[in-house]
This record gives structure tokens, sequence and C-alpha cells, in this order.
């Protein structure tokens, strides 16, 4: 009889470490950089390639992972992305585009990623700069 009043309290202690189990097997999802940092771009030096970014996609899971959507905030253009199941262990990229104008502003941009992954469904990362007049010696002159 005692074996029996073990049994059910034997469940409720391994249900946790069965269900973490099962979350260690699917797709995870990881980038390089996490956060885009363009830093400070002079006004005289931006051109068509100022606003190209590369983000690599990374999968650290035990399944492949599916990036589902690829979308951007305001103007920012998804060129490309691996469109493929990314292998774990391997990477994919994402291709992304947006036009900087030639004035003193704050760049700030989304890029919104839906895909299969087990730690973030739905995740974004984020492209950030200033376009300034110039730079002198780590100083920024307006």
């Amino acid at each position: 009889m005692k074996q029996f009043r073990l049994l059910p309290l034997f469940f409720l202690l391994t249900l946790p470490l069965t269900s973490l189990m099962a979350q260690n097997k699917g797709a995870e999802i990881r980038f390089e950089p996490a956060e885009v940092q363009l830093g400070d771009i002079e006004l005289r030096k931006i051109d068509d390639n100022t606003g190209r970014v590369a983000i690599q996609v990374f999968n650290d899971g035990k399944a492949p992972l599916i990036l589902q959507k690829v979308s951007g905030c305001c103007g920012t253009d998804i060129k490309e992305y691996t469109k493929a199941p990314i292998l774990p262990g391997k990477s994919g990229e994402i291709q992304v585009y947006f036009r900087v104008e030639p004035k003193l502003q704050a760049i700030s941009r989304t890029v919104t990623i839906l895909s299969n992954a087990t730690n973030a469904k739905e995740t974004q990362v984020h492209i950030k700069g200033t376009v300034v007049k110039n730079k002198e010696q780590g100083r920024i002159a307006f």
C-alpha cells in the first residue's frame, strides 16, 4: 500500500523535470549582434551602404529553427533572410536596408522576427545610431 501512496508524489516531483527536458528539445534563437550599434555617423560620410545591416541568426537548440516572418518598422526593408530551416548549431542571416537621410538625427529601427524558437516565438533586434555633423577627437560637434 505504501508504494501506491508514493506514486503520486513521484509524478508530482518529476513533472517539472519532464517539462524542462521537453523545452530543451526545441529550436533556440540567438542573434549576433543582439543589438546593432551603428555609433556616430558623420553627415558627410553617409552613402547608400550606411543603412545596410546584416544580422546573424543562430540556432542554439536541438531542433531546426524556422524563421516564419521577418519584418522591419518605419521604412526598414528586409531584403533577404534565411527561409530554409536553420539546423541545430548552424546560422542564417537577415539582410536589412533602410535609408539614412543626410540630416542630424538619431537612428532607431526595429526588426521583428517570428519563429518556432522555444526561447522566444517573437523577438526583436534594435538598430541604433546617430548622424552627427562631424566628430573631433571623440567629441561630437553639432
